[in-house]
């Protein structure tokens, strides 16, 4: 085989393990971090669920002649209210039933949240499991470590045992979670992946073969190089001692690992949040549309004091910190089902409740500055940056009523309404700069929060609403 068809082959070869290798890591992670988000939702659902239902009511269902009877549709009530407010989104809860373990060994149904049909088990119904290991366990909270797969489809299963007044465990409730939703978007994201890996080692082909006929006697010194790139070092270089195309070669690949750099980098900051209002206008032509109000919690967050790192550090430090910085605050937005309204100069503006009318919407605002608060805490700790001034994020939170078209094309922030509580948001974090305090939300946020959060009330005449200081925790740098 001729030199330049091996150079050629071990290009080709290179370019297709990285990507191979990237492609695995990445749906290992992927599949791993889904059966995580999986467990935590089923487990928190049945955990939250078991205290609510009444233990003694539970006790009472004893036979199958009261399967139906106004005790039994009671405490299927209680469950098919938990069933439906988890029922959205990507990981669905499907499935909501008691259970309780029979002398012999076998568990039967007691109660389940199905209104009839095949899926309804009726009181008396024995359990069926895989395995021994997807058993219940009467004493304590359980999640299953694995699928189970029926015909039905793909599911994971989560317990919590149901105690009366005296702590005794009179049956256990499950909860199951539909993860075939899950399943079809990483097998839609194996297919994205292999689609780029075929159109990278084409091109790898195309450009081994124009390589090839330029490279001579550096080739160590350059594989080494592309190899530090496949990696995803790009911010190494390579410094040829010749003057020919050869050294031309060497200054367009340092450009292009500069390219990488710079595009990675800006990879982690750049988030769009597109309204799209002309394109739901242009779906929902023809359509009647109704205005109805919306309660939603706005959180303005402003970074204070970074702009003198710009004369320490330089721009393009300045502008890496700031990358780590935007794409950290917007995780854990979205973490805590908020929305990005705006991500800009040193400001971060989020929704929550825009989607739809979620009753936690404030407790989830607070948790995420709390959140932000803290991250802000770990980055100034690993950045070891010093300052003449402090660096600190101030919060303002308030809830309000917007308006909301509804349509086919799906529901529609008035822009104006939703503009107006952003703006008290603003002034409530203002009054709070001016007190000295991080994190101020409005009474309306924290209405029905103060045996939730630790409030304090602020001394404040400038608004229409009370407001209240959030004492926050010592953040943990661990």
């Amino acid at each position: 085989m001729s030199f330049r068809r091996k150079l050629q082959t071990l290009l080709i070869l290179l370019v297709g393990v990285s990507c191979g290798l990237l492609l695995w890591m990445s749906l290992r992670k992927a599949n791993r971090l889904a059966f995580e988000l999986i467990q935590e939702k089923v487990f928190t659902v049945a955990v939250s669920t078991a205290p609510r239902v009444d233990a003694e009511k539970v006790a009472q269902l004893l036979t199958r002649e009261q399967d139906g009877s106004p005790l039994y549709l009671e405490v299927a009530a209680k469950l098919r209210e938990v069933r439906d407010a988890n029922n959205t989104g990507a990981l669905p809860i499907r499935f909501i039933y008691i259970i309780r373990s029979l002398p012999d060994g076998s568990w039967e149904y007691v109660v389940d949240a199905e209104e009839g049909g095949k899926d309804k088990s009726h009181l008396g119904d024995k359990v069926e499991f895989n395995h021994s290991r997807d058993l219940p366990d009467p004493n304590q909270p359980k999640v299953n470590q694995d699928y189970s797969k029926d015909s039905f489809g793909i599911w994971l299963t989560a317990f919590a045992p149901i105690r009366n007044a005296a702590g005794e465990t009179v049956a256990v409730l499950g909860a199951d979670i539909a993860a075939h939703r899950i399943q079809a978007l990483l097998r839609q994201l194996l297919v994205g992946d292999l689609v780029a890996m075929m159109i990278s080692l084409s091109l790898a082909a195309a450009l081994a073969a124009w390589l090839s006929v330029k490279v001579t006697r550096p080739l160590t010194e350059l594989q080494d190089f592309v190899r530090g790139i496949g990696r995803g070092n790009y911010s190494q270089r390579i410094k040829l001692q010749s003057r020919d195309e050869f050294a031309e070669l060497a200054e367009a690949i340092n450009q292009m690992a500069e390219g990488l750099e710079e595009r990675e980098s800006l990879k982690g900051a750049l988030v769009h949040y597109v309204r799209s209002q002309a394109a739901d206008l242009k779906l929902s032509e023809g359509m009647n549309c109704e205005e109805v109000p919306r309660r939603i919690t706005v959180l303005v967050a402003e970074l204070c004091g970074f702009g003198q790192l710009s004369s320490k550090l330089g721009g393009e430090r300045v502008f890496a910190l700031l990358n780590e910085y935007f794409s950290t605050m917007i995780d854990i937005v979205l973490r805590n089902q908020g929305s990005l309204e705006k991500s800009n100069d040193e400001s971060v503006i989020a929704i929550f409740g825009s989607r739809s009318d979620d009753p936690h919407q404030e407790r989830l605002a607070i948790q995420a500055a709390l959140a932000m608060q803290n991250a802000l805490a770990r980055l100034l700790n690993e950045w070891q940056v010093e300052t003449n001034l402090p660096i600190f994020l101030e919060i303002g939170i308030h809830t309000g009523s917007a308006k909301v078209k509804l349509s086919n094309a799906g529901d529609q922030l008035e822009f104006e309404s939703v503009q107006a509580i952003i703006e008290t948001a603003g002034k409530v974090r203002t009054v709070g700069r001016r007190l000295n305090n991080r994190l101020t939300i409005s009474d309306t946020t924290a209405e029905n929060l103060h045996h939730t959060f630790p409030f304090t009330a602020v001394e404040d005449d400038t608004l229409d609403y009370a407001l209240f200081r959030v004492e926050m925790p010592r953040p943990s740098l661990r």
